[in-house]
């Protein structure tokens, strides 16, 4: 009986699974904080999860690190700023392999220092836009985004949150990521972007001419505060790795973006930007911890795993599959425990749950971002079998490339 009652939540989970894969419901359309929103209740009704505990599964850290920067992302948008240096970097440029093979290495670089998710909020709205103005595939774009934000995160263990756990519980953190990660994750950023490029080969352009792009700074206020916004997160950003590396302390994520934001608060463009603020991705981030704390609660993926977890190849593998059900910051918050202190299991436990978001949907929190807010900007976004169709490939063929690596210097 009890048995079967750990069984509810993984069916609530497949229940959410669905509909995020076919995005409707008796005819109507659901969303997917929507998708999760249903999730959440199903978890409270059947009783996998207390009121009190869902209140307590709600990481108030990350949620106030995403409303900084979902208020950074905004104003950077509605100032035009964005366009501006968008065209600026590549107005000489008309090659599209050229144009997109440079925005996804800065991207996938920026990710290791600024976090992955960062990322993914500053650059939805504008690759949606250009998608629009120049006639690109609009999955390419958030594909490539998508994809950058995830590899380009795991080679620092300030990538994202996932590696700033492990990081935590190792010693010369960033000599061993750079040691184990830093190499493969070059050659992944390069694989994964000519995958991509074959992929779409006959749906992308051969030329473009961003030299079309209006470029004009709309408010002059509001993008200088943003730059000055920017600034701030950079060089916290910068500040945060080094404390990390000198003695292992960390400002929290969440005071770094509410200061980094607090200049766009002081526009008088501040009620633009907050009608601009991305208040869907806040509540399915709020449904999805009550969720995964339901999963996480049942125990009935870590009873499968915990006695495999004992190399690299098995490491490599549960991360990506577990991180898909429990998500890859509980997954690791879970299991970084059992990975014992070898750096060799822990830099393959980062490479796995990260490169988890490479997978499905709910494999990191970047792509959710990415569908939400390309989406709230009138784009297609990105569908469940999207990653089905690119994603599994790309995230495997990812895997070896790490696993080779790392077994060679074993």
């Amino acid at each position: 009986m009890l048995e079967d009652f750990r069984l509810v939540p993984v069916a609530v989970l497949i229940v959410v699974y669905v509909l995020i894969a076919k995005r409707s419901i008796f005819g109507r359309r659901v969303e997917i904080w929507m998708a999760m929103g249903i999730g959440a209740a199903l978890m409270l009704l059947s009783g996998s999860i207390s009121p009190y505990e869902a209140l307590l599964s709600e990481n108030v850290h990350v949620l106030i690190y995403l409303v900084g920067m979902l208020l950074i992302g905004a104003a950077l948008n509605e100032s035009g700023l964005l366009m501006y240096y968008f065209r600026r970097l590549f107005e000489h440029e008309e090659s599209f392999y050229s144009v997109s093979l440079k925005l996804f290495l800065l991207i996938g670089f920026l990710s290791a220092v600024l976090m992955n998710d960062t990322l993914a909020i500053i650059m939805t709205p504008l690759l949606v836009e250009v998608s629009k103005r120049l006639n690109i595939n609009e999955k390419f774009l958030l594909l490539l985004l998508a994809f950058a934000v995830t590899t380009g995160s795991v080679m620092t263990p300030i990538g994202n949150p996932q590696n700033l756990i492990i990081g935590l519980q190792m010693q010369n953190a960033f000599f061993y990521f750079a040691k184990y990660l830093a190499l493969p994750t070059l050659v992944n950023l390069l694989v994964t972007y000519y995958m991509l490029r074959i992929f779409f080969k006959n749906r992308i352009p051969g030329r473009i001419s961003v030299n079309s792009l209006n470029y004009n700074i709309k408010d002059e206020r509001l993008a200088f505060l943003s730059k000055l916004s920017m600034a701030l997160l950079f060089a916290l950003s910068v500040l945060n790795a080094a404390l990390f590396f000198l003695i292992r302390r960390t400002f929290s994520l969440d005071l770094i973006a509410l200061i980094s934001a607090f200049p766009v608060l002081l526009s008088r463009s501040s009620v633009r930007v907050l009608k601009r603020f991305d208040w869907k991705t806040i509540a399915f981030f709020i449904f999805m911890f009550i969720v995964m704390q339901a999963v996480y609660n049942s125990g009935f993926f870590q009873s499968f795993a915990l006695g495999l977890f004992n190399n690299p190849v098995n490491i490599m593998f549960i991360s990506i599959i577990l991180s898909q059900f429990l998500s890859n910051v509980p997954f690791v918050d879970l299991f970084v425990r059992f990975a014992g202190s070898s750096p060799i299991n822990l830099v393959t436990l980062a490479a796995g749950s990260t490169i988890a978001g490479n997978f499905l949907v709910l494999g990191a929190a970047s792509n959710i971002i990415i569908i939400q807010t390309a989406e709230d900007r009138g784009g297609e976004g990105l569908s469940f079998m999207d990653f089905v169709k690119y994603g599994i490939i790309t995230t495997l063929v990812n895997a070896a490339i790490y696993l080779f690596f790392i077994y060679l210097q074993i």
